[in-house]
């Protein structure tokens, strides 16, 4: 029987493999098979081949006995190299029949590695961290303007969100955040003194870095568990994506409508034959409650003022209820188009608002995203609700467009984290009312810490990628606002932020 040149090497490596000589390291495949050797040949055309791997150091260790679990391997592996195709058939038969017992054992061994594997990945899966860490630094004249202070220019801030996979269809989600603020000075808390004859004022006071970033003064941003939800895929498909739980939301493409964090559930699902289209039903509560307590005083027959009663009162942020509809409109635009409807509010019998948003009942909102040329895109955002800035509980807001929000957004190009030396430019456009929107905390953190009730202005921006998963940007604001409350009265004032940042993705 003729045998051909491969079934030949597969025989001479296991012939060499047996033999006990040693070799003088000076070849390509194995640093211990000289090249004039006479097995040197057919060794190199199957560790090319990928039948023989040698020790693991580019060594082949001729001199080294072979035991007959290694020759059923290479035997194995030449049978998977093409099946028949390879070498001459009837040869490589006989060795698998010589070979069986061993090679059913290598089977059952490879089924069990195989197995250990794809559990560990499955566990491996099952919990997944990611997130950024962010060093940030900055100047920002309006922090002595507005009522509360505040400081997210100087920080380190860090986001982690978390996966815990419970089911293929079914995920927990979670996310912790911290910030960690490095100037003191640009941080007052505004402190409610009484005196002895009980007359009240406020005085601002300032709390050092270890207290600022507590539960106390940030309760979202100190470290602890901020959002926590159940991501599902419902429906026969799998194909209706819904959240339950506390998470960050946002409406519209440039979140006007809403922007922040909410307690609830939204579902998510293709239109059937919509061309591109989406829509979501979503029922939640903005979670940005808050308390007070009202003291009543009673001067006394010494005419010092006591305190005779004690109120407690929760304000809670209403239900709401809300479609959003998004898509594409032909090559070149996309739209989203979005109704909310204020379920459940927290007005009084007096018809006064002890809760949030002004008694508005409806709100309405559109984006329109065009892109006229390549890497570029123009996105301009509306949103109105039907807030009366007329009614008692909205004597503190700026009148005329209190209720509505507008904005148009210029980018050239964008930033791809894996892509180093991508980047972005970005101009933006604002006027922003104090009534329109269900709740915000916009992107660069320049409206929701001021306490104001109306903006309007430019912001400017330019971001990169120096390093893979190394995000730069930075961003210059020049912006109008209006204060109109009980502790700061009616203002105009103009503000300017310079900020830069490094997110460092993980």
């Amino acid at each position: 029987m003729r045998m051909s040149k491969k079934v030949a090497a597969i025989l001479t490596g296991l012939t060499v493999g047996a033999m006990g000589q040693a070799y003088a390291a000076d070849a390509d495949s194995f640093t211990d098979v000289p090249k004039d050797h006479w097995s040197y040949e057919a060794l190199d055309y199957l560790a090319r081949e990928g039948v023989i791997e040698g020790m693991g150091n580019d060594t082949f260790q001729g001199g080294r006995a072979m035991s007959r679990y290694e020759m059923a391997a290479i035997v194995a592996k030449a049978m998977q190299k093409g099946g028949g195709n390879f070498g001459d058939k009837a040869v490589l038969d006989k060795l698998s029949a010589e070979y069986a017992g061993e090679l059913d054992t290598l089977k059952k061994r490879v089924d069990a590695h195989d197995k250990d594997i794809k559990e560990l990945k499955e566990k491996a899966e099952r919990f997944q961290l990611h997130g950024l860490a962010r060093v940030q630094m900055g100047n920002d004249n309006g922090l002595k303007n507005d009522g509360y202070g505040g400081d997210y220019n100087n920080r380190f801030y860090m986001d982690l969100e978390g996966s815990l996979k419970v089911n293929p269809y079914m995920t927990a989600r979670f996310t912790v955040e911290k910030n960690a603020r490095f100037r003191d000075r640009e941080y007052l808390t505004t402190q409610v003194v009484k005196t002895k004859d009980g007359q009240a004022y406020t005085v601002n006071r300032t709390v050092s870095g270890e207290d600022r970033d507590n539960v106390n003064n940030d309760a979202n941003h100190n470290g602890s568990i901020s959002n926590i939800w159940v991501e599902l895929a419902l429906g026969k498909n799998h194909d209706w994506y819904t959240n339950i739980g506390r998470k960050w939301n946002g409406i519209g493409m440039q979140n006007l409508l809403l922007g922040g964090q909410v307690d609830g559930i939204a579902t998510y699902h293709a239109i059937p034959k919509g061309h591109g289209w989406w829509f979501s039903a979503q029922y939640f509560k903005p979670s940005a409650d808050w308390s007070q307590t009202v003291e009543t005083l009673t001067k006394n027959a010494e005419g010092i003022y006591e305190v005779t009663d004690t109120k407690r009162y929760t304000n809670r942020a209403p239900i709401a209820g809300v479609l959003d509809f998004w898509g594409p409109l032909g090559k070149y635009m996309e739209a989203n188009v979005a109704y909310a409807r204020v379920i459940q509010h927290n007005l009084d019998e007096n018809d006064t608002n002890s809760g949030f948003y002004s008694g508005a009942k409806n709100f309405y909102g559109i984006d329109l995203k065009v892109k006229p040329v390549k890497d570029l895109a123009i996105t301009g955002s509306f949103v109105k609700s039907d807030a009366d800035v007329n009614k008692p509980y909205n004597t503190w807001a700026q009148k005329g467009h209190a209720n509505r929000d507008l904005a148009v957004k210029i980018e050239y190009k964008g930033t791809d984290i894996n892509k180093v030396g991508s980047y972005g430019l970005y101009a933006k456009w604002v006027d922003l009312g104090c009534l329109a929107d269900l709740g915000h905390d916009d992107e660069w953190a320049t409206r929701e810490p001021t306490g104001i009730n109306g903006v309007r202005g430019w912001y400017y921006g330019f971001k990169c990628v120096p390093w893979k998963n190394v995000e730069w940007e930075t961003m210059y604001a020049n912006l109008t606002e209006n204060t109109n409350n009980s502790w700061a009265g009616a203002t105009t004032h103009n503000r300017r932020i310079l900020r830069s940042w490094l997110d460092f993705h993980f």
